[in-house]
C-alpha cells in the first residue's frame, strides 16, 4: 500500500494532502468551538428547527410560555375578595396591557404562524355580536372621534400582522372581562346596573389598544351599556394627560439606555447569543443592526413563534433557532430587568412618566367616593404603562408582570359606618398586579389597615400625601415643573 502510495501521480498526492489537511482544519476548529462553548456556557445557534411545543419541560421554560398569557390560562386572583358588611367596594380603576400582537419588526416565515388561537365559543358570540351591532346603525365609539375608522376587530384573523392585535389577543379581553365580572358581581352590586356616565375610558390611539379596550368592556360591563360608553384617547402612552412635557426625561432615558448598553457589554456571551439568535430571527433587510443586538428586541419578536405554537425560524437550513437560545435570552432580560428596577436613573424617569397618570389615578379615587362618580375607571394601554406606574408606587419586579393582557387593579374602599354618616372619611384602597395583592409592597403605604384573609387597605391620605408632598423628594425638588 505504501508502494501504490509513492508511486501515485503528484495531483493525487497533492489531493489527498488537501483532504487531510481540510479534515484536521475541520476537527481544529471544533475543538476550540466546544471549549469556547464550555467557558462561556453559550447555546449553540446551529441545530434543525424544533417545534415549541415540547418546549415546557422545566420550571424556566414554562415561565416563558407564561408570558403569553394564553386564554385558557387566564385565571381568577385574589380582586373582589373583601367580603364584608363594614367595608363597601365603591369603584375600580384598571389598567391593562393590550392583548396578544403581532412582531414590531419583520421576521421570518411570518406568513406561516397562526396568530388565530384556539377556537372560541367566546370569540365568536363576539364577532356576530359586534356583526349585529354595527349592521343596525352607528355606536357611540365609531361615531366620527378619535376612534373613528378603527375596525373592531382585528382585519386578518390568522395573520400576525405588525404590531397589531391578534385574534388570541381579542380572546385573551374577553376572557379577563368575564373572569373579573365574576369576581365582582356579588361584593360590587353597581356593576350590573352601571350607566355610561358612570364609565370612563381611556385608550391610547393605537388598534391594539382600542380593540383590547372594546373586548374587555364587552365581557365586563352590561351590554345595553356598552353601546353608548365614550372611548376617550390618551396623546400619551403614558397617559400623561396635562402633564407630558418634561425634557428630563430624555436625559433620563439615554442615561438608562447607556446602564443597559453597560450590562450586556459585561456579557459578552449574551451579545453573542442576541446576534446570532437575531440573524435567524430577523427577515433580511431589516434594520437588525439595532434590534438583532439587543436581546430584549430579540426576546419581543421571538414570542410571535412560542406564542403560537409555531416552529422556530431559521437562517439556513442548518442553522436554526435552538431552545437553549431562546432560554438564555429570556433568562438574561429578566435578569436585566431585575437589576434595571433598581437603578436610580429608571426610577426617576418612571416617576416623571408616571406623574400625569398618578395625579389622575387619585383624581378618579376621591370622585369614585364623592357623589359624582365615575365609579368605573379603565385605561387600556401597553407593557411601558404598567411598567413605569408600578416602579413609581414600589412594586417589586415580577418576570411575569408585562405579559399580554396583563392588569393592575385599584380596588376603592370606605367604611360602612362613615357612609352612613356622610362622611367622606374611612377611605381606603388596594392594589392588585394579575391578580395578586401588592399593597404591602407599595412605599408610600406606611400604616396599612389589616384584615382577614391576610387583605389589607392602604389609606388614600397616604396617597394623596405621597402625590403633594413627597412625589419629587428623591430629584430634591417639590413640583413637577421644577423636577422637567
Amino acid at each position: 500500500m505504501t508502494l501504490d502510495l509513492m508511486h501515485m501521480p503528484f495531483p493525487n498526492k497533492a489531493s489527498h494532502c488537501y483532504v487531510l489537511m481540510s479534515i484536521w482544519i475541520l476537527m481544529l476548529i471544533a475543538g476550540i468551538y466546544k471549549f469556547l462553548e464550555t467557558k462561556q456556557t453559550l447555546p449553540d445557534p446551529t441545530v434543525a428547527t424544533e417545534l415549541f411545543h415540547n418546549l415546557a419541560i422545566d420550571v424556566k421554560t414554562k415561565r416563558i410560555f407564561k408570558i403569553c398569557n394564553f386564554p385558557r390560562e387566564i385565571t381568577a386572583g385574589d380582586e373582589g375578595i373583601v367580603h364584608s358588611n363594614t367595608w363597601i367596594l365603591r369603584g375600580l380603576i384598571i389598567l391593562l396591557r393590550h392583548g396578544d400582537r403581532g412582531p414590531l419588526q419583520y421576521v421570518r416565515n411570518i406568513s406561516s404562524v397562526n396568530c388565530a388561537g384556539f377556537p372560541s365559543e367566546r370569540l365568536e358570540s363576539y364577532k356576530k355580536y359586534l356583526q349585529n351591532l354595527t349592521s343596525y346603525g352607528k355606536v357611540s365609539w365609531s361615531i366620527p372621534g378619535s376612534f373613528h375608522g378603527f375596525p373592531l376587530l382585528p382585519i386578518h384573523p390568522t395573520q400576525c400582522q405588525l404590531g397589531q392585535l391578534t385574534m388570541q389577543g381579542v380572546l385573551q379581553h374577553l376572557t379577563l372581562g368575564d373572569i373579573l365580572r365574576e369576581s365582582y358581581k356579588d361584593v360590587w352590586p353597581k356593576l350590573k346596573n352601571l350607566s355610561h356616565h358612570e364609565i370612563l375610558v381611556y385608550s391610547t390611539r393605537y388598534r391594539r389598544t382600542f380593540q383590547s379596550a372594546l373586548a374587555f368592556l364587552r365581557s365586563f360591563l352590561p351590554h345595553e351599556t356598552l353601546t353608548k360608553i365614550s372611548i376617550l384617547e390618551s396623546q400619551s402612552m403614558s397617559f400623561c394627560f396635562k402633564d407630558c412635557g418634561c425634557p428630563a426625561t430624555e436625559k433620563l432615558t439615554k442615561l438608562v439606555m447607556r446602564w443597559l448598553n453597560h450590562q450586556l457589554k459585561s456579557h459578552p456571551a449574551v451579545a453573542i447569543l442576541s446576534e446570532s439568535t437575531g440573524r435567524s430571527l430577523f427577515s433580511p433587510g431589516a434594520e437588525q443592526g439595532s434590534f438583532g443586538s439587543d436581546p430584549h428586541s430579540v426576546r419581543d419578536a421571538l414570542l410571535t413563534y412560542i406564542c403560537h405554537g409555531s416552529s422556530l425560524p431559521c437562517e439556513t437550513p442548518f442553522n436554526c433557532i435552538k431552545r437553549q437560545n431562546v432560554a438564555g435570552i429570556f433568562a438574561y432580560t429578566d435578569w436585566a430587568n431585575h437589576q434595571k428596577w433598581k437603578d436610580i436613573y429608571w426610577k426617576r424617569l418612571c416617576l416623571l412618566k408616571s406623574y400625569g397618570l398618578m395625579r389622575h389615578i387619585v383624581q378618579q379615587m376621591l370622585h369614585i367616593v364623592s357623589s359624582t362618580g365615575p365609579f368605573f375607571v379603565l385605561y387600556s394601554g401597553h407593557d411601558h404603562t404598567i411598567e413605569q406606574l408600578t416602579t413609581t408606587l414600589g412594586v417589586q419586579n415580577d418576570p411575569l408582570l408585562l405579559r399580554f393582557a396583563a392588569r393592575i387593579v385599584f380596588e376603592v374602599y370606605q367604611d360602612n359606618r362613615d357612609i352612613r354618616n356622610n362622611e367622606a372619611t374611612g377611605v381606603y384602597f388596594r392594589v392588585l398586579s394579575n391578580g395578586k395583592d401588592v399593597t404591602r409592597q407599595i412605599t408610600f403605604c406606611k400604616n396599612v389597615l389589616a384584615l382577614e384573609n391576610k387583605v389589607v387597605l392602604c389609606r388614600i391620605e397616604d396617597i394623596v400625601r405621597f402625590l403633594h408632598d413627597d412625589y419629587f423628594s428623591s430629584l430634591n425638588v417639590t413640583n413637577f415643573k421644577d423636577a422637567c
